[in-house]
C-alpha cells in the first residue's frame, strides 16, 4: 500500500486547491523581503532543495546568477518548472538522496517549506548531507515556520505532510551539532505594502511584541547570541549557516 508520501506528493500543490496558486509578483516581492543579502559572486553554484514549480530559482536567476539547479519530487510540480524554463536543470529526485550523492559541489543550498516535511532523524541526515554536498565556506539557506510564534499550530496541522516543527533554539541546535558554523536564525513576517498588509504589519508588531514578553516572562531573559534572536515570535525563520 502507498505510504501517504507517495500519495499526497504525486501532485503536492494540487491536493491544495487554490491555497499554493503560482503568483509571481506576490511571491517574487516576498523573496526581495525575505533575502536582504544574496551570494557575493554570480557565479555562484545554487541548488533549490524542494524547489516547486521553480519559483525561487526564477527570481534568484532574475538576480543574475545562472549556475542553478532545482530538485523535487512532485513530478506534478517539476513538469509545471520545466514548462517555464526548459533550459533549467531539473531533478526529479529526494532531496536527502539527492545531497547524499553530491560532495563538495554547491555553494549554497536553499530550502524554503521543506524541513518541517522531515522526520527527527530525517532533518538530521537532511543537515549532514546538505554539509557534505556544500564547498568549504558554502552557506545553507532554510526557511520554515516559526514553532514558537502564535498560532503556529496552524501551520503545523495545516498541511498533512508536516512532521516537525523548529524554533531558533532548535534550529541552532540541530546546525551545532551538525557541524555548521558562523549561524544566523532570524525571524521574518512579510506583509505586502498594499493597505491590508500595512495593517496587517502593524497588527502582526504588536502581536509578536506581546507573545515576546510572554516567552520572556515564561523562561526569563534569553542568553545573548548575537545572530540568534531566541526570543523572536514572527510567524517565519530564516536561518544561515556555513561550512567552514
Amino acid at each position: 500500500m502507498s505510504t501517504y508520501r507517495d500519495i499526497l506528493y504525486r501532485d503536492y500543490s494540487a491536493s491544495f486547491g487554490g491555497q499554493k496558486a503560482l503568483d509571481v509578483s506576490v511571491q517574487h516581492a516576498q523573496y526581495d523581503a525575505t533575502y536582504d543579502q544574496l551570494p557575493p559572486k554570480r557565479d555562484a553554484i545554487i541548488a533549490d532543495l524542494g524547489c516547486g514549480k521553480g519559483e525561487w530559482l526564477a527570481w534568484i536567476a532574475a538576480k543574475g546568477f545562472s549556475k542553478l539547479t532545482g530538485v523535487d519530487l512532485s513530478p506534478a510540480d517539476l513538469a509545471i518548472a520545466r514548462q517555464n524554463d526548459p533550459s533549467r536543470n531539473w531533478v526529479q529526485e529526494n532531496v536527502i538522496t539527492f545531497l547524499e550523492s553530491q560532495d563538495a559541489a554547491f555553494d549554497l543550498l536553499h530550502a524554503k517549506d521543506i524541513i518541517e516535511h522531515f522526520t527527527k532523524d530525517e532533518f538530521i541526515r537532511f543537515l549532514t548531507a546538505a554539509k557534505n554536498a556544500l564547498k568549504p565556506g558554502g552557506e545553507l539557506w532554510l526557511l520554515t515556520f516559526n514553532a514558537q510564534s502564535p498560532l503556529s499550530s496552524a501551520i503545523r496541522y495545516g498541511d498533512f505532510t508536516h512532521e516537525i516543527g523548529l524554533t531558533p533554539a532548535s534550529m541552532a541546535q540541530c546546525l551545532r551539532a551538525c557541524g555548521f558554523k558562523h549561524i544566523s536564525v532570524q525571524g521574518r513576517h512579510y506583509c505586502s505594502n498594499s493597505t491590508s498588509g500595512q495593517i496587517r504589519r502593524i497588527l502582526g508588531h504588536m502581536v509578536f511584541k506581546l507573545a515576546g514578553l510572554l516567552l520572556k516572562i515564561r523562561h526569563g531573559e534569553a542568553a545573548k547570541e548575537r545572530f540568534i534572536d531566541l526570543r523572536c515570535t514572527q510567524p517565519d525563520l530564516f536561518t544561515m549557516a556555513c561550512k567552514v
